[in-house]
């Protein structure tokens, strides 16, 4: 049984908690209420958390030198501890806080505090606050640069301190907020939305990323692990100093010649088990970063995965689809999650391949089935029995990041975290077209919109997310057809011309096209927008202004883009942004024809699609 589940749960804190002969409840399965850490570890199981993430410490340092738990502090602590244990235990009017949520209201009532101690005449009382010293603090954070999600969570807690001072020993006397809610001080400047803006990692560089980890998986993962295991062999074999020799020795009589790593950083083999070490953590951030791009997983779910996870579904008459099982942590009030699975595809599979073969031989020393395990130890037999935790991954990522050289417009380093692939993924679904430039066609093959039902589920933020970046690329295709001089296609061509003629009879400004028109378009998209109009890209070849009365597919109120004739129907909208695909599919359409095919309809096949391409091609000259 679970003993969070079948345990009594402790009785309320009592107002004398603070006396030397008070109670002293349980807070957690190892902790209790007076200690100077509140350890959450075996509620709170979620892997992509570090140990300090699953803990309260309470003996954090205080400006002007001493810690909280210091004897002056005594009314404070005790009545943040209160606090806290009652969010946990004794909620008023909203579910219990989650041990893994309780460090959010933790980390702003710490802030809360540093500034009631930081006047000339210390506030040692949360019953000694008077509004002055609320109104300090609220200016204070909302002046910051710090997101909004922050500046709410930080003037939240006033609120809750105020909602649960009778819980307290010294709880405030005065309303911190005058009777307002946080949500609306915190977006003052922001308008109604104070909601976390995860960065989406930009094109230049997740296209490096990309292939440099498809590198990784396809070409130098053979290589790396055949060498990894012949030093386990060593090592297995051989007392452990000679390890480093025999080891070293093997390494530089691995020839990478039958590996096909010229031109690679491989190309002149291994050198040493340290390097041999270093490299195996390049392909595990490799593999890492494939899985996370190409599934929107959050990393508690990807640290959740084990060996045979991977499992392929068949149906007749339609595509294989590659499944990945893990447990979801968020949300769901249970320290080890809940089973659920994720569409991955075939690059996910080999990735996970990798992986299983990567910590094989750890794994079964310590008897376990992480498929995200400690690299092999170099010198020792060291057996780690935990899967990597959240601060490990973001550590890899950083040094991966800085292997490839990948910086920032400021050049600088580029900062990436493991939620940014979330974003991202959510972005490159609904923008299916680019994938064809980050590597991905093959892994991508099967995905339209309407896929994205198998990739959500239950997701309810990811499928959030997707409709925001619909949202997004439908303005942005909206600016990108409208602002175009140069355009093909039979709705290019329609629209061009109208553009044209209004701005040669003056209903439009002569720099509407340019960035002073910038805002007659904004406008213009949105009178659109508001009457029901939208814009669909449709993979890489072009836009589809969507009207049913005009198209050629159509699935409702919406096209079917798999089935987009972009040489044929009035809605399609084509521009120079479109102009690579249509070379390609010229110069390959050419190449097929030199090989003279037999069969008409081949042949008929490959003019008519000749002559779409050559005359999409010169109207975009």
């Amino acid at each position: 049984m679970n003993r969070e589940v079948g345990r009594v749960q402790p009785r309320a804190l009592p107002a004398g908690a603070g006396r030397a002969d008070a109670q002293n409840p349980e807070v957690s399965l190892v902790s209790r209420f007076r200690d100077e850490v509140w350890d959450f570890s075996n509620e709170n199981r979620n892997p992509a958390a570090g140990s300090a993430d699953k803990q309260i410490r309470w003996s954090f340092g205080m400006q002007g030198g001493g810690l909280f738990t210091d004897a002056p502090f005594r009314s404070l602590l005790t009545a943040s501890k209160q606090f806290i244990y009652a969010l946990r235990w004794h909620p008023l009017d909203e579910p219990p806080f989650a041990p893994a949520s309780l460090r959010t209201p933790f980390r702003s009532l710490k802030r809360f505090i540093a500034h009631l101690v930081s006047y000339l005449h210390p506030i040692l009382r949360f019953k000694d606050v008077l509004p002055h010293h609320c109104e300090d603090y609220i200016e204070e954070i909302l002046s910051s640069d710090a997101k909004n999600h922050w500046k709410y969570s930080h003037v939240h807690v006033l609120q809750k301190l105020f909602q649960y001072r009778h819980m307290m020993e010294d709880g405030l006397v005065i309303d911190p907020l005058e009777g307002r809610l946080a949500a609306n001080i915190a977006s003052r400047n922001a308008g109604s939305s104070f909601e976390s803006k995860t960065q989406i990692i930009p094109e230049e560089i997740l296209r490096p990323l990309v292939r440099a980890s498809l590198q990784h998986v396809d070409q130098l993962a053979d290589y790396l692990l055949d060498a990894s295991e012949k030093v386990e062999e060593i090592r297995n074999r051989k007392p452990s100093a000679h390890v480093q020799h025999y080891g070293t020795q093997c390494l530089r009589q691995h020839a990478p010649s039958g590996y096909q790593l010229a031109g690679t950083r491989l190309e002149n083999g291994l050198r040493s088990l340290r390097q041999l070490s270093r490299e195996l953590s390049y392909l595990q951030t490799a593999c890492f970063v494939l899985i996370a791009f190409a599934t929107g997983m959050r990393l508690s779910e990807l640290l959740s995965l084990r060996a045979g996870c991977c499992k392929t579904e068949t149906r007749p008459g339609q595509p294989d689809l590659v499944w990945l099982h893990s447990r979801v942590f968020k949300m769901q009030g249970v320290p080890d999650g809940r089973k659920a699975k994720w569409l991955g595809g075939p690059l996910c599979a080999k990735a996970v391949q990798v992986l299983e073969r990567l910590g094989r031989s750890v794994r079964g020393r310590a008897r376990v089935s992480y498929l995200w395990m400690p690299i092999p130890a170099v010198y020792r037999r060291y057996t780690p029995r935990a899967p990597l935790l959240g601060p490990s991954i973001l550590q890899r990522l950083t040094r991966f990041m800085a292997l490839l050289e990948l910086k920032d417009s400021g050049g600088r380093p580029f900062h990436i975290h493991p939620h940014m692939f979330r974003r991202s993924f959510a972005r490159y679904v609904v923008r299916h077209d680019t994938t064809n430039l980050l590597a991905l066609k093959e892994h991508f093959k099967h995905i339209s919109l309407s896929m994205t039902g198998y990739y959500v589920g239950n997701d309810l933020e990811l499928w959030m997310l997707m409709e925001e970046e619909t949202e997004k690329v439908s303005l942005e295709s909206f600016d990108k057809a409208l602002r175009a001089d140069q355009m093909a296609g039979p709705g290019g061509a329609r629209l061009k011309k109208k553009i044209d003629q209004a701005i040669a009879e003056g209903r439009l400004e002569k720099e509407f096209r340019g960035e002073a028109g910038d805002h007659l378009r904004k406008r213009m998209i949105r009178d659109l927008v508001e009457s029901g109009q939208r814009i669909y890209p449709c993979a890489a070849s072009n836009y589809c202004w969507f009207r049913s009365e005009s198209a050629l597919c159509t699935e409702g109120n919406r096209p079917i883009l798999k089935h987009c004739h972009p040489g044929a129907c009035l809605n399609s909208i084509i521009t120079l942004e479109h102009k690579p695909h249509w070379e390609k599919v010229h110069h390959d359409c050419e190449e097929l024809m030199k090989q003279k095919p037999q069969a008409e309809p081949y042949q008929k096949a490959l003019r008519d699609i000749h002559a779409v391409s050559s005359k999409i091609l010169r109207d975009l000259r």
